[in-house]
């Protein structure tokens, strides 16, 4: 069980650069907890891909019903005032204490590609890429052969 913030969960349905990690990270641990806010800032990411990105509005909506399909189920409502306390704590936005926040209430690692976060909340929150296994890179020789694939007769 991890807490995702909403770039996580962006990379997760819509197709980009990170969109391989997380669904690695999916297929490695498919619990992902989120506080209610993450609708708010979904949307606005989706916002910014129609408006700066090229995506038309109606695939925005058929992004968000698919989002909110998956992750709605795993919400989790945050107190004001404990989001409020960790922000200041932190030194970090009131929107970014509603993941680390909640990551700390249940005592899980919190997901993200925001490094100022993890830097912000060290041993809570860490990197993407912290999280997804990769195999292991072979330490074999290929033989040497034709680099245009002709056979040599």
């Amino acid at each position: 069980m991890i807490v995702a913030d909403s770039n996580i969960l962006a990379a997760y349905v819509i197709a980009g650069e990170q969109t391989a990690d997380a669904n690695a990270l999916r297929s490695q641990d498919a619990e992902w907890m989120v506080p209610v806010f993450w609708r708010i800032e979904f949307q606005s990411i989706l916002w910014k891909f129609v408006r700066f990105g090229g995506m038309p509005a109606d695939k925005a909506l058929d992004v968000l019903d698919d989002a909110l399909d998956l992750f709605s189920a795993n919400e989790i409502a945050m107190q004001p005032d404990v989001v409020l306390r960790d922000a200041i704590r932190w030194g970090i936005t009131v929107y970014d204490a509603q993941y680390a926040s909640l990551a700390k209430q249940l005592g899980i690692p919190l997901v993200t590609v925001d490094e100022k976060l993890q830097n912000a909340c060290p041993g809570l929150a860490a990197p993407l890429t912290a999280f997804v296994q990769r195999p292991p890179r072979r330490n074999t020789l290929r033989e040497a052969g034709n680099p245009y694939g002709k056979r040599r007769k």
